[in-house]
C-alpha cells in the first residue's frame, strides 16, 4: 500500500469515494486508493471459513486453523448471510413436516427456530425465527401458503391447530422423522446450536444468517463452493 508516486510507505487516510478508502501520501501529498489491502484475505480464504463454519467448527477455532482473526471470520460469514438468496424448493409437495426447536440468544434469551421440511425432496423448505406461539409458526405457514402441499405432518403442538387447514393436518410424532432428522443436523453442523458447547449466538440476525447459510449448503443449492 506505498504510494504509487513515490514509493513512500507514510499516509493517511483521506475519505472516500464509491465506498473505496482513499489515501495521502505524507511525503508527496498524492492522493490515491487500493482496491485491496495487501494484508487481506483472498476469495479462496473466505470460503473455506465458511465450509468449515458449515462443517461445526466456531470462529475462534476457524481462526486458530486459517491464521486470521476470529472477527474477521464473523464478518465473512456475515457477509455470505447477507448475500444469500432465498431457498429454492418445488411448488408441489406431497408431504410437508414442521417441527420447532429451541435456541438460545445471548444471556440464555430463547429463541424458537420453526422448521419445514419437503419429506420426499429430503430438503429444507423454509423457516422462521420468534417464540413458539402462534405468530411465528403462522410466519412459517404464510412462506408456504403459495405452493401446492398435498399433506402437512406435525407434531401435537397445540400451535399448529391454529393455522394449518385441518383438511391436510396430521398431528402425530410418528409422522415428523424426517423434521427431527434435519433438526440434529442443524444442531450437529452449527456450533451455536449445540445445547453443551462454548460457542453461542449474541443475536438473532447472525442465528438467521447461521441457519439460512446450512440450510442451503446442505440443500446443495449453495453456489459458492462451485
Amino acid at each position: 500500500m506505498n504510494c504509487p508516486r513515490c514509493k513512500s510507505p507514510n499516509h493517511k487516510k483521506n475519505g472516500k469515494i464509491s465506498g473505496c478508502q482513499r489515501y495521502q501520501c505524507h511525503d508527496c501529498g498524492y492522493n490515491y486508493s487500493v482496491e485491496l489491502k495487501s494484508t487481506a484475505s483472498s476469495t479462496v480464504v473466505k470460503r473455506q471459513a465458511l465450509q468449515l463454519y458449515l462443517e461445526g467448527l466456531g470462529f475462534r477455532q476457524i481462526g486458530r486453523i486459517l491464521g486470521v482473526s476470529h472477527v474477521s471470520v464473523h464478518k465473512w460469514i456475515k457477509k455470505f448471510g447477507q448475500d444469500l438468496e432465498d431457498l429454492k424448493s418445488d411448488n408441489e409437495i406431497a408431504i410437508v413436516e414442521l417441527d420447532e426447536m429451541h435456541a438460545y440468544i445471548g444471556n440464555k434469551k430463547y429463541c424458537w427456530i420453526w422448521i419445514a421440511v419437503d419429506r420426499a425432496g429430503k430438503k429444507f423448505i423454509d423457516c422462521s425465527f420468534g417464540s413458539r406461539g402462534t405468530e411465528t409458526g403462522r410466519k412459517l405457514w404464510e412462506k408456504l401458503e403459495g405452493k401446492k402441499i398435498c399433506e402437512v405432518m406435525t407434531d401435537h403442538w397445540r400451535a399448529y391447530t391454529e393455522f394449518i387447514p385441518e383438511t391436510i393436518h396430521t398431528q402425530s410424532r410418528a409422522e415428523t422423522y424426517t423434521v427431527e432428522g434435519y433438526n440434529s443436523i442443524l444442531r450437529h453442523f452449527l456450533a451455536r446450536l449445540r445445547r453443551k458447547t462454548k460457542c453461542y449466538t449474541k443475536s438473532l440476525e447472525m442465528l438467521k444468517y447461521s441457519v439460512l447459510l446450512l440450510m442451503k449448503y446442505r440443500n446443495k443449492e449453495s453456489t459458492i463452493f462451485s
